[in-house]
């Protein structure tokens, strides 16, 4: 968890915000160490991240190759675990407007996003309808030469609400934490 840590003095007109570990925070707090001075009152505010998710793999498939996988859309329920529908409703050269339908274990959800897309370089999601207060994110693809590339997936999502949460969180985390492993199988099986 990442916290910031706004500490503003009393009669003086400077701040100064330092970017820290959560449970840092709250350790240095105990220990006194960010409050040297005790008799100047200070204001600490802490704001929390919202959940993310990071992955990446290494393929032996061009940059452009692995692009093209992601951005099928309408194939994601033939291999990708948890994706049960998709729908494209708008496509160009540059961007899409798609939803998918995310079943596990009884729970059923849509969601929809707008991807910006940058051919062979990347896809940026941003959230349009769904379970979430925030999605953003997305795809990058890094050519490492012209058989191999560098694939990562970077979201980072808010619920609406903490029902919505506690129904969608973990079908939405397990679907999302999968994904780049289900992209490289599919990648194995579609370019072999």
């Amino acid at each position: 968890m990442l916290a910031i840590i706004l500490i503003v003095q009393r009669n003086v007109f400077s701040c100064h915000c330092y970017l820290i570990l959560g449970h840092l925070v709250q350790n240095r707090i105990r220990a006194n160490q960010i409050f040297c001075d005790t008799m100047r009152p200070r204001v600490l505010i802490v704001v929390e991240s919202m959940p993310s998710i990071h992955r990446s793999a290494l393929v032996a498939h061009s940059a452009e190759a692995m692009f093209n996988l992601v951005n099928d859309v309408a194939s994601y329920p033939e291999f990708l675990p948890g994706c049960t529908d998709s729908k494209i409703l708008d496509t160009s050269a540059q961007s899409m407007k798609a939803s998918l339908l995310v079943a596990k274990a009884g729970i059923k959800q849509w969601f929809t996003t707008h991807n910006v897309l940058e051919p062979g370089k990347s896809i940026q999601m941003q959230l349009v309808d769904g379970p979430f207060r925030s999605l953003t994110g997305g795809w990058t693809f890094s050519a490492l030469s012209e058989e191999a590339c560098k694939i990562e997936l970077n979201l980072e999502f808010e619920f609406s609400n903490k029902l919505a949460e506690m129904a969608f969180g973990k079908v939405f985390n397990s679907l999302a934490s999968s994904m780049v492993a289900a992209f490289t199988d599919r990648a194995r099986s579609v370019y072999a």
